[in-house]
C-alpha cells in the first residue's frame, strides 16, 4: 500500500511581514520600541527626561531662542569648532599611524623597537589622553586636536603593520624577478593588500577619538560640543545634557554609514562577491 504525500507549498508571506524583516523595517522598528522603552523608564525615574523634552530643547538649541534665560541656539557653533578640532586631530594621527605602521610591517628593526610603545598607546584610553593634554597645554584648542591625534594613531598604526606583513612574500619576490617597478609594486601590491586593514583602523581611530575630542572639550573648553554637554550638566538641565549626547552619537554614526561605507565600497569596487563571479561565469559559459 502506497501513501501519498502531497507537498504542501508554504503560504507566500504577507508584505507587512516582509516588510518588518527588511534591514529598513528592522531598524525603525527598533528605534519605536527604544523609543517606547524611553518614555516607559521616565514613568519610573523623574530624574530622566521624556522623549518630548529632549526634542524641544535641541529644537531650540539649533533655532534659537531663550530656555529658562539661558540663550541658545548655538548648535552649529559648537559643532563646527569641534568638527575642526577633530578633522586636524585625525589628519595627523591617521597620517603619523600609517607612516609608523608602514615602517613597523615592513621592518624587522623597527617592529622590535616601537611595536611595543605602540601597544602601550593603544591600551591607553580617551579620557587619559584628555586628562595629559589638558596638563600639559591647557584651556586652548591644541589639547582636544593631540587627544585626538593620540588617541587615532595607535588604532591606525596597528593595522596597518598588520596589513603589511600580511602581504604573501613570494608576491614581493615575484614581482621583482619580473621587474615591476616600485610605484606599481606600491600600488598594485602593496596598497592593494593594507586598504582592507587601514579602513579597519581608520573606522576604529574615528569612533574613539570622536570620544577623545568630546572628554577634551569636557575638561577644559570654551567652546564645542564636549563644552556645551557639560554646560547643560552643571547646570542640571538633563533634557538639554541628554540631547546633546545624542547628538554626536548620532553624528558617529552617521559618519560610519555614509562617510565611511560609500568610501570602502569605492576603494574594493575592484572585488567581486561570490554571486557576482558566478554570475560572470553563467555568463560566459552561456
Amino acid at each position: 500500500m502506497t501513501t501519498l504525500i502531497q507537498e504542501v507549498e508554504p503560504e507566500p508571506d504577507s508584505a507587512i511581514k516582509r516588510w518588518l524583516v527588511s534591514d529598513r523595517g528592522a531598524t525603525l522598528s527598533a528605534a519605536v520600541l527604544f523609543l517606547v522603552m524611553w518614555q516607559l523608564l521616565t514613568l519610573f525615574a523623574p530624574r530622566v527626561p521624556t522623549p518630548w523634552a529632549v526634542v524641544k530643547i535641541m529644537w531650540i538649541e539649533v533655532t534659537g531662542g531663550d530656555y529658562g534665560s539661558v540663550r541658545k541656539g548655538e548648535f552649529w557653533n559648537h559643532y563646527a569648532a569641534t568638527l575642526q578640532r577633530y578633522a586636524y586631530g585625525l589628519a595627523i594621527g591617521f597620517t603619523a599611524g600609517v607612516l609608523v605602521g608602514a615602517l613597523i610591517g615592513a621592518s624587522n628593526i623597527a617592529r622590535a623597537l616601537i611595536s611595543d610603545t605602540v601597544l602601550v598607546l593603544l591600551a591607553l584610553p580617551a579620557f587619559v589622553w584628555a586628562f595629559l593634554t589638558t596638563m600639559w597645554f591647557g584651556i586652548g584648542w591644541q589639547a582636544p586636536v593631540l587627544t585626538v591625534a593620540f588617541t587615532a594613531f595607535p588604532f591606525v598604526a596597528v593595522n596597518v603593520a598588520q596589513g603589511v606583513r600580511a602581504i604573501t612574500p613570494d608576491l614581493r619576490h615575484m614581482s621583482t624577478a619580473f621587474g615591476v617597478t616600485p610605484v606599481k609594486r606600491f600600488r598594485h601590491l602593496i596598497l592593494a593588500g593594507i586598504t582592507g586593514y587601514v579602513f579597519a583602523g581608520l573606522r576604529f581611530a574615528m569612533i574613539v577619538s570622536w570620544n577623545g575630542v568630546l572628554l577634551s572639550e569636557w575638561f577644559n573648553g570654551q567652546v564645542g560640543v564636549g563644552f556645551r554637554t557639560r554646560y547643560w550638566f552643571d547646570a542640571n538641565r538633563y533634557p538639554g545634557f541628554l540631547g546633546w549626547v545624542i547628538s554626536f552619537i548620532i553624528f558617529v554614526v552617521a559618519l560610519d554609514r555614509l562617510v565611511l561605507t560609500k568610501l570602502q565600497a569605492r576603494a574594493f569596487r575592484w572585488r567581486k562577491t561570490n554571486d557576482e563571479l558566478d554570475k560572470d561565469l553563467l555568463t560566459t559559459v552561456g
